[in-house]
């Protein structure tokens, strides 16, 4: 039987434990990531005999003296993680669970494991599918290859003429710096140094400490980086978590040639590479041409709170939207 729990009864030794051995487990869900991207998180969880076979992480938030659901940044998928397939039931008792706890769930998304169309039959809660862009690094690097599209292959070659260097680098401020330049001005709503920034610094930092995390680079030939990505791995799975280039590092095909590169140093391996792709037409055209393939997952959303509650959120949201029109 699946049961809610707060933060501080969460057996954390045997929550970690599940995510390890259990076949979906995947670093957002790890206690740790999760103390970060999330502060004070819950949980459902179902035990036998005391040991948790399933869990499902809960990143509640407040406000107006309402708790609700909000997926968390740098944590694409949550969800159900469990040793075996959750039942019918089981699904059954989380949607009753959820509809119990919250009022509002502004968007939760589930992992590719917890098959779509048995959460929305399940939960009667409704949802959007959505999709990660993922690549088997097992074939040799000429299969690899073979498979880019031949927008891509010709890119690489030309991004290969400017006598670029690639390096590792732990220098995460060099990252960030990049982004808010050259990235961020373009991105609505982005909380740079109030929220996402810390919040980056902070996974790198925990998840380099543990040997989960790497940064690579792209230099020009005087020295000038261009182009940067942070990597976190999970057991045989990398996930591209963040990246940015400058407008040379643009017209060089940088982050190109940065993909290409560990594309080509793990090739023949058992790892699974992640695009962490964001349903943006452009940067599914641009993960899709290395051959990666579209993987579904689902994401729920409702709102059931009291409506001067809901007209004071559309207000805001329409008011939000009326200042980034006139500032841009």
């Amino acid at each position: 039987m699946m049961r809610h729990i707060r933060h501080n009864k969460i057996d954390r030794v045997q929550w970690d434990a599940l995510i390890e051995l259990a076949p979906n487990g995947l670093i957002y869900a790890l206690t740790w990531y999760l103390d970060i991207v999330s502060p004070g998180w819950e949980a459902l969880v179902k035990e036998d005999q005391g040991r948790y076979v399933a869990v499902m992480p809960l990143p509640v938030r407040k406000k107006f003296g309402f708790r609700y659901l909000q997926q968390p940044l740098f944590a694409q998928q949550l969800g159900v993680f469990s040793l075996e397939t959750p039942t019918t039931e089981d699904w059954k008792e989380i949607g009753q669970l959820l509809r119990r706890e919250f009022r509002l769930i502004t968007n939760y998304a589930f992992n590719i494991s917890n098959s779509p169309s048995i959460i929305t039959d399940s939960l009667l809660l409704p949802g959007v599918s959505r999709s990660t862009y993922h690549l088997s690094l097992r074939p040799t690097y000429s299969q690899l290859f073979a498979d880019y599209k031949p927008s891509r292959r010709r890119q690489l070659q030309q991004a290969r003429n400017h006598n670029l260097t690639i390096e590792s680098t732990t220098d995460i401020e060099q990252l960030i710096r990049l982004f808010d330049e050259h990235t961020a001005p373009k991105i609505y709503g982005l909380i740079g140094e109030g929220h996402a920034y810390p919040l980056l610094r902070s996974l790198y930092r925990e998840a380099q400490r543990r040997a989960k995390a790497s940064i690579w680079q792209v230099k020009t030939t005087d020295g000038k980086v261009v182009a940067s990505m942070l990597l976190l791995k999970h057991n045989n799975e990398v996930t591209y978590l963040f990246n940015s280039s400058s407008i040379e590092g643009k017209a060089t095909r940088a982050i190109s040639l940065l993909i290409d590169e560990f594309l080509s140093s793990h090739a023949e391996t058992n790892l699974l590479f992640d695009f962490e792709a964001p349903e943006i037409p452009n940067l599914v055209q641009f993960y899709s041409s290395f051959g990666s393939a579209a993987v579904p997952y689902l994401t729920i959303s409702y709102n059931r709170l009291p409506w001067l509650l809901q007209q004071a959120k559309a207000v805001r949201m329409a008011l939000m939207r009326r200042l980034h029109s006139r500032n841009t």
